[in-house]
């Protein structure tokens, strides 16, 4: 039931969070088949359409984020859909819970809520190859390691895998496009804090990523692809007048004690309430 009292978002600014991705072993996110040629991989990679530079989209590296948060802090809903009898597990839309405030909530489950959740804090930006900036011919250290090692114009490999008949032992060969190991990717995240509670909510996008390194990212993780490591975390914070041009009398401070290069992840969970002081906003 909803409450009658007013609801207190006041945009105080964001937190830039800036990192490295490394693949540790081959990753497969998998993209459109359209507009490949008769006898052509149908089991591509996603990749930019200009410049056919593969990509991790923003959408599969949150997902991903927010559906092992949501197993680790028992937030998964297990239920029988009335129309398929299939047991189904929900994401967690309780517009109550700091990650549903954090990495969003449906409209249409704001109603349910006794205060309604707000903006979505967490912005998740598409991961390119390192150097890479989109829509220049700027191509980067990455893609140019890509070329030296594989050739002028090729990023990616294919991997073979068999599916195996358990009773005539046939063998039937799947081809997925992979990235290879070793290739790195530029993350950012943008975290915008409207609420002093928000402060300690950020805290789980950096357990997501903890989460993530020891799963896998994209498709064929159980067999080996995908595994990933976060590395050179940066953090900057960015107050109301940086985007108003001027300070205006209610602005709150971002408070941030973190080193603006090179931290590393468990070093920001060890030490989160000293790198991000619970007060920041007051």
């Amino acid at each position: 039931m909803a409450s009658n009292k007013k609801p207190d978002f006041t945009f105080h600014g964001k937190y830039i969070i800036n990192a490295e991705l490394l693949l540790l072993t081959g990753m497969h996110i998998g993209g459109s088949t359209e507009g490949f040629e008769i006898g052509g991989l149908d089991n591509p990679v996603i990749k930019d359409p200009i410049s056919d530079v593969p990509y991790i989209p923003g959408s599969s590296l949150k997902g991903k984020m927010r559906s092992l948060l949501e197993w680790a802090y028992g937030l998964v809903t297990i239920k029988q859909n009335e129309k398929t009898s299939l047991w189904e597990g929900e994401l967690c839309s309780d517009a109550e819970k700091d990650l549903a405030i954090v990495f969003g909530v449906p409209a249409e489950e704001h109603p349910k809520a006794s205060l309604p959740p707000g903006p979505t804090r967490l912005t998740v930006r598409d991961a390119y190859p390192k150097g890479f900036e989109a829509g220049s011919d700027t191509v980067g250290e990455q893609v140019t390691k890509w070329e030296r090692d594989m050739g002028e114009g090729i990023y990616t490999e294919i991997k073979y895998e068999n599916a195996i008949d358990r009773l005539t032992s046939v063998a039937n060969p799947r081809p997925m496009e992979r990235v290879p190991a070793g290739s790195r990717f530029e993350l950012q995240f943008i975290y915008d804090v409207y609420q002093n509670k928000d402060i300690a909510r950020l805290k789980l996008l950096f357990e997501g990523l903890r989460l993530l390194e020891d799963s896998a990212l994209g498709g064929g993780g159980s067999r080996g692809s995908g595994r990933i490591k976060v590395e050179s975390i940066s953090v900057g914070a960015r107050e109301r007048s940086y985007y108003l041009g001027e300070k205006t009398q209610d602005e709150k401070k971002l408070t941030l004690e973190c080193p603006k290069d090179g931290v590393g992840l468990e070093e920001i969970l060890k030490n989160f309430s000293t790198h991000f002081p619970s007060g920041a906003g007051d």
